[in-house]
């Protein structure tokens, strides 16, 4: 976040308030220096009638994103725009996330954000909805914005996972990021973590065998990593906060009871099968969060410690 020389910004039609456009302002106020690209994915199909003629394809194709190109600049010049440089771009394409993800793959950003939509209960298993294929995607942190505006001394919630060695690298990374983010909107940084209790089986037939101590034993591991973590990076054992069962359900209540305006986690960017049988966390609690969502996922991770 450090280092926000281009941010992606993703332009929505049918938007009263465009939140993504009005977080990278926020963000030009780190590096006035910064270019901001507000990008609209555009497609009509009177293109799919000229596929025998080329010469009438590529003219229609320049009269609509001419056309629409006149709009994103009427849309932009609705904020305060004095203080940071806002580049126009409009790219003709069938697939919006498609679209998003071959600018990222072609330009250099170092942040993308996107205004959130809502999905249904069964998108991950029949279709990816445009946010979720760039959590998955992205080469570029991204942002999903859901509140109108940030707040100075707002709680900043840092969700932290401690299954694996990996995870390890990438709770520093988006603590980092977080930090930063605090600095900016004088936040405080509180630190979330579930505990997943799953009782094996095989262990409700051996005598004596107490599953709730076990349980109460998977916790207490728990936050002793996340104290642990904390101390190592002078954050007050007040705002860390524990609680057993899955992530899914356990963040997004632990980020309601501390009124988090901003939510840092990873993503697994899973895709495909995997993805429909398995899930990502972030993409789980993506609708049940308040708050704006800062995602790091691995595609990300790597490209900054490629020996991982």
């Amino acid at each position: 976040m450090k280092t926000l020389n281009n941010i992606l910004v993703i332009i929505e039609p049918k938007r009263d308030y465009q939140e993504a456009l009005a977080r990278a302002i926020e963000f030009s106020k780190i590096n006035p220096q910064a270019n901001i690209t507000a990008l609209r994915v555009v497609y009509d199909f009177t293109t799919d009638v000229h596929l025998l003629n080329k010469l009438k394809e590529k003219q229609t194709k320049d009269d609509v994103c001419a056309a629409h190109l006149e709009q994103l600049k009427e849309i932009i010049k609705e904020y305060d725009t004095d203080q940071c440089r806002i580049i126009p771009k409009i790219i003709f394409s069938k697939d919006i996330a498609e679209g998003i993800i071959l600018e990222l793959q072609e330009n250099h950003y170092d942040l993308v954000i996107k205004g959130a939509n809502r999905h249904g209960i069964l998108d991950s298993i029949f279709f990816t909805p445009i946010d979720w294929q760039l959590l998955r995607h992205s080469n570029a942190p991204v942002i999903i914005a859901k509140n109108k505006g940030w707040q100075n001394n707002a709680p900043i919630a840092v969700a932290l996972d401690f299954s694996s060695a990996q995870k390890k690298l990438t709770n520093l990374t988006i603590l980092r990021e977080a930090q930063l983010f605090a600095k900016l909107t004088k936040g405080e940084i509180h630190l979330v973590n579930s505990a997943p209790v799953m009782l094996p089986t095989i262990m409700l037939e051996v005598p004596h065998y107490a599953p709730e101590v076990y349980a109460q034993n998977i916790i207490n591991e728990h936050k002793k990593r996340l104290l642990e973590f904390a101390r190592q990076h002078n954050i007050n054992e007040d705002h860390c906060h524990v609680e057993d069962g899955m992530p899914d359900d356990v963040i997004p209540k632990l980020c309601k009871r501390i009124k988090a305006k901003a939510v840092f986690l990873g993503s697994a960017g899973r895709s495909g099968t995997s993805a429909a049988l398995i899930g990502n966390t972030c993409e789980e609690i993506v609708d049940y969060i308040d708050a704006d969502l800062f995602v790091i996922n691995y595609t990300t991770l790597k490209k900054h410690h490629p020996k991982i």
